[in-house]
């Protein structure tokens, strides 16, 4: 018989605000590059965090309080458990283990299924009065709530749990889940097995976290007394009041009804009634609530702490990132330079003479003859079309000029000193992952198309600023260096000096070339002086071409990174989750 009515027994808590009840969902958003020795700490926080937040909103929902039975494999305690209960529920005998998963000695009705906080867990309710006579084993991963009508134990839900060394991975985790839930704990033991580690080391545990406890010693010899016992733990750093420490004698063949009437046994059924009665549960619950939000508040701080430090390693990590990106550009500024040679430079010069050979004393008849025949055409629009189509042919040279091996030599070079001086050595960090990578790092085809958009930018800016020039040239004017000819021919060699690596020297190459034909008038010096200023700015914007390309790799480990660290909004909610539990502390 399954039961869907609810119960409600005393006040709830308060109610968890806000921060606490959207932390389950933005822990997800927590982040860490791994640059720091706290990273695995980080890790193992932002995966237990929820599952404690969402046991503290539980805990703040659910009126009755928690005892949970724990213990080793083959300490007896699911026989302690049924004769606390009075009736034969869980699954007792030589073979271990017998806990298969949780049984809930729960009153009826009680609402315990209502927002649990472990998802996977499934849960099944039988009615004493309808359930089978045999005892039960439980299954893994599922809680079997057996419900009563006991008045006297309506605000307590008790619970049989798996074994603390159980060999299943599944049944030591949901163990410790329970233990998270528990106002107290009856932990049992046994004269064989209370100084074994896992056993030993979680009673620590629940002595350090201030957990109300009831030490159950089973099957001890009867020379064994409570002092030996209490000495032998003190020995190994735990120290036990004595009256929360129990000897239970080993039991015959049948030890249920022979454990009831025990007096040591009887004598803790007293003490726990006493000490989880209805008047001590308020007050238990809110210390007990009030002491989550503490170990909460510790761990969110850490938290917060340790991604504190992230972020300044992260800060540190692009500081060395952005050396790293201005070492690779000088070296690529000075591998450009190298390409361009004194034999460049007469290079140049050759080209100069030959560009300003064609504007002779005859050039100004030809050029009129040529105007009067070419006239006609300009209005149709001929001309034009075929000296924008020139002028993109010697763009097109020029590109084919371009060597792309410089920045492709840069890029790989600066890939391997990032992978050499900031890769983390934890090769199971986030960071190194991500950095080997091939989305972070650019191809030689990336490079190249790159290079070719940047260029593509650059010819258009030329073709428009030869556009301006021209346009304030006189009908009068149409030769010497002055011509829109020679003009578009000295800012194509320009190009070709900026291509070929020479744009750090470009302003003496260019001077040297050029000043045999600058005369000493004005129109001719202002023509000089304009060019000298376009080269420049053709120089300029070609080297933030190519740096831009270095730069766009620069940047994609920056994102790369950025990706890794927990965003500015998360950590703000993290601030104001401390805030509130801090405030959870004080209720």
């Amino acid at each position: 018989m399954v039961r869907s009515e609810t119960h409600s027994l005393g006040p709830e808590l308060p109610a968890t605000g806000e921060a606490v009840r959207n932390a389950v969902h933005f822990m997800d958003a927590v982040r860490c590059p791994g640059l720091t020795p706290g990273a695995p700490e980080i890790r193992r926080l932002t995966g237990d965090l929820p599952k404690r937040l969402a046991v503290f909103s539980y805990r703040c929902l659910m009126p009755s309080a928690w005892v949970v039975f724990l213990g080793g494999t083959g300490t007896g305690k699911s026989t302690l458990f049924n004769a606390l209960c009075g009736k034969p529920l869980s699954e007792m005998g030589i073979e271990r283990p017998k806990t298969g998963g949780p049984i809930v000695y729960s009153y009826q009705g009680s609402p315990i299924e209502q927002h649990f906080p472990f998802p996977s867990v499934q849960m099944k309710r039988h009615d004493l009065a309808d359930f089978h006579p045999t005892p039960a084993t439980g299954m893994p991963g599922r809680v079997l709530i057996l419900e009563h009508d006991r008045e006297d134990w309506s605000h307590l839900f008790i619970i049989d749990t798996p074994d603390l060394d159980s060999l299943e991975a599944e049944n030591r985790q949901i163990a410790e889940d329970l233990y998270l839930l528990s106002d107290a704990v009856v932990f049992v033991t046994s004269q064989e097995k209370y100084a074994d580690e896992v056993p030993y080391q979680f009673l620590r545990r629940i002595i350090e976290e201030r957990k109300p406890y009831f030490l159950l010693l089973n099957k001890a010899e009867d020379r064994l007394t409570k002092e030996e016992v209490l000495v032998a733990l003190q020995g190994r750093g735990i120290s036990f009041a004595k009256d929360r420490v129990w000897l239970i004698p080993y039991a015959p063949a049948d030890p249920f009804p022979w454990i009831l009437e025990h007096p040591a046994f009887r004598d803790f059924v007293h003490s726990f009634s006493q000490a989880l009665s209805t008047e001590r549960i308020d007050p238990l619950r809110k210390t007990q609530h009030a002491r989550r939000a503490e170990d909460l508040k510790i761990r969110v701080g850490r938290l917060l702490d340790l991604l504190e430090e992230e972020n300044r390693a992260a800060g540190q990590w692009l500081n060395r990132l952005n050396a790293l990106y201005e070492e690779a550009s000088r070296d690529l500024f000075h591998e450009e330079k190298k390409r361009f040679m004194a034999e460049s430079r007469e290079h140049v010069q050759r080209e100069v003479r030959r560009l300003f050979s064609k504007y002779d004393v005859l050039a100004k008849p030809r050029r009129f003859i040529r105007e009067v025949f070419l006239t006609p055409f300009r209005f149709l629009g001929f001309y034009r079309e075929r000296t924008r189509a020139s002028h993109k042919a010697s763009l097109q040279k020029v590109r084919q000029k371009i060597d792309l091996v410089p920045v492709q030599g840069a890029i790989e070079k600066f890939n391997r000193s990032v992978l050499e001086k900031l890769s983390p050595s934890d090769e199971g960090s986030p960071l190194f992952r991500e950095l080997r990578r091939t989305r972070v790092v650019l191809n030689d085809g990336e490079i190249k198309e790159r290079i070719w958009k940047e260029q593509s930018q650059l010819d258009a800016w030329l073709e428009e600023k030869f556009q301006k020039l021209s346009r304030g040239i006189g009908k009068h004017k149409k030769w010497g260096i002055y011509s829109t000819s020679a003009l578009w021919g000295v800012l194509i060699i320009c190009f070709e000096i900026v291509v070929g690596g020479g744009f750090s020297v470009l302003d003496a190459v260019l001077d040297s070339a050029l000043a045999p034909f600058v005369t000493k008038g004005a129109v001719e010096l202002f023509a000089y002086q304009e060019i000298q200023k376009t080269a420049r700015q053709l120089a300029k914007r070609y080297q933030e071409g190519l740096l831009s390309t270095v730069r766009h790799q620069r940047n994609m480990y920056e994102q790369c990174l950025q990706s890794l660290l927990t965003s500015p909004k998360t950590l703000e909610s993290l601030r104001a989750l401390d805030a509130e539990l801090a405030d959870c502390q004080s209720q």
